[in-house]
């Protein structure tokens, strides 16, 4: 959809809140998909290792899953169903046929340990649970402590749907009408909290959309776009900036359930990918492995988010594929995964290390500590406020970080005066690890379970293929002697394998600055010194 025929800016309201915002005809996410259906309905949509499936097929599926949820599940408007399930066309089933309910999907990782996704489903208060069974194991000895009451299985088939016997079972029910009202929750997507708890950032079908057109608008994408998605579509990148995207524009999404850079690279080659859009991680990994391996003079556009990615990243990657430009953008999980979007090629541009322009539906703030504006040039944490933006968390206790009706990225940054984003640094204390956001309280905490010890302190390291990784140094107890490797086991029963520290120490101490608190930079030198090169 071409920047001429785009749904025009203007005043649009929702949930009692005016915007400017997209004009858009759709009051549920589910709509889009209907409507791309209508359009094209012999069209091929999405393709996964087992099967590949029409507009049509596949809203008829979404259909009879919405049936099957509704009539044997008892889900209905506002209830919240949870899916843990990678990439596949199966998922957008479930992700769809909720959202038509006016049902809430809540996202869950399947890299987390079983205690995380218990808490998840705990604190959304979950009445249904999609999974692929192969994670099921993990969760299945917490869900009596959920409120969790029906769990609904895909099986890995080599073909056809792994819903089957549902849909079967739901063919001749009514088809449930659809839930019109985009204030409503679509998606529930669980954050890493600074408490150590991760928060639910609740965005809603307008939200959603918003963040979703966004990148069709900056994109000036259409129908004829060919993607690879290798992002996990239960994150916001893998969701809104691709999966929805692709299905409202009635264009084709190769989903790939996990990322391994040579078969990414043959499923662009195959299809001769126009799009991709991944982190720093994914960019330098296929960079590396396309020496020798096929032809991406199809690639037109590269988005890359979830972290900084060097020039000359870019510049290796964009040799072989020499008719592509390549864009960074920069966006949050609460922001629906928009915010900034850098026009043109960024190769091209004496713009160097931004991630481009405000989203025309979105306003940016450099704010400094006491929620005051600072100067062009001057940096400050920057801040979102806008039509895709989320107006609250799951719980109150996450909505310190929202003020003033400004969201707090905790990100500092800085505008110059062509009104182009610098990221500078983070004010969190949070590991980004190749996209994946991992807060060191949180690792912390669970290193403090293990007992016997009197202190942990988590940090950064620089890696040369994530950018980051998680660092520990404990402190046991006196009399206590604690091994290395047995923590590690621990930590890898009760923490998703890329939260785990890399680099763990035992000492007897660590320096302190005058008020008490650890100083983590003089740490991270050091480990960067002794292990990062």
């Amino acid at each position: 959809m071409r920047k001429d025929q785009m749904y025009p800016l203007g005043e649009v309201s929702s949930g009692g809140q005016t915007y400017r915002a997209y004009q858009m005809p759709f009051q549920n996410l589910y709509e889009t998909l209907e409507a791309t259906a209508l359009r094209f309905p012999d069209k091929v949509g999405l393709i996964d290792p087992a099967r590949q499936i029409t507009y049509r097929d596949l809203r008829r599926e979404v259909e009879l899953f919405a049936a099957y949820l509704a009539g044997a599940c008892g889900i209905g408007r506002g209830d919240r169903v949870a899916i843990c399930m990678v990439n596949s066309i199966d998922f957008a089933v479930a992700f769809y046929g909720a959202l038509k309910l006016g049902a809430a999907a809540v996202s869950l990782n399947s890299k987390l340990s079983g205690d995380e996704m218990a808490f998840i489903l705990r604190d959304s208060e979950a009445r249904c649970l999609v999974v692929d069974t192969r994670w099921y194991p993990k969760v299945e000895p917490k869900l009596p402590e959920t409120d969790v009451r029906h769990t609904l299985f895909c099986q890995v088939l080599p073909a056809g749907s792994g819903f089957g016997t549902y849909l079967s079972q739901a063919a001749d029910w009514p088809v449930p009408e659809t839930v019109r009202d985009d204030s409503l929750p679509g998606n529930i997507m669980y954050t890493s909290g600074t408490t150590g708890k991760p928060k639910g950032a609740v965005m809603t079908h307008f939200n959603l959309m918003q963040g979703m057109y966004a990148y069709v608008v900056e994109g000036e994408l259409d129908d004829a776009e060919r993607t690879v998605i290798s992002v996990p579509v239960f994150h916001i990148t893998g969701l809104n900036c691709l999966l929805t995207v692709f299905l409202f524009l009635g264009a084709l999404a190769v989903l790939v359930p996990y990322f391994h850079a040579e078969d990414v690279l043959d499923q662009m080659v195959r299809y001769r990918a126009t799009h991709i859009h991944a982190v720093a991680t994914v960019f330098i990994l296929l960079e590396a492995a396309m020496q020798n391996r096929g032809d991406l003079t199809d690639l037109r556009a590269a988005l890359c988010g979830g972290g900084f990615i060097s020039r000359e990243t870019i510049a290796r990657f964009c040799r072989k594929a020499p008719n592509c430009k390549f864009h960074p953008v920069y966006g949050m999980t609460e922001t629906a995964g928009a915010g900034t979007f850098f026009p043109g090629h960024c190769l091209d541009s004496e713009i160097v290390d931004s991630c481009g322009k405000v989203n025309a539906n979105c306003e940016i703030r450099i704010l400094d500590d006491n929620d005051q504006p600072v100067p062009t040039g001057t940096s400050g944490e920057i801040c979102f406020r806008g039509a895709f933006v989320i107006a609250r968390y799951l719980r109150p206790e996450g909505n310190a970080a929202i003020r003033d009706g400004w969201l707090h990225s905790g990100d500092i940054g800085c505008f110059d005066e062509q009104g182009y984003l610098y990221i500078k640094d983070r004010k969190k204390d949070m590991i980004n690890r190749g996209g994946e956001k991992v807060f060191s309280l949180a690792v912390e905490n669970v290193i403090m379970e293990y007992g016997g010890i009197k202190q942990a302190v988590v940090f950064a390291v620089d890696d040369s293929l994530y950018g980051e990784v998680p660092a520990a140094v404990v402190i046991p107890e006196a009399g206590v002697e604690v091994d290395p490797e047995a923590l590690r086991n621990y930590l890898r029963e009760h923490l998703a394998h890329y939260k785990v520290p890399v680099y763990l120490e035992v000492r007897t101490g660590v320096p302190v600055t005058a008020s008490g608190k650890v100083p983590k930079f003089l740490l991270r030198q050091e480990f960067n010194e002794k292990y990062a090169k």
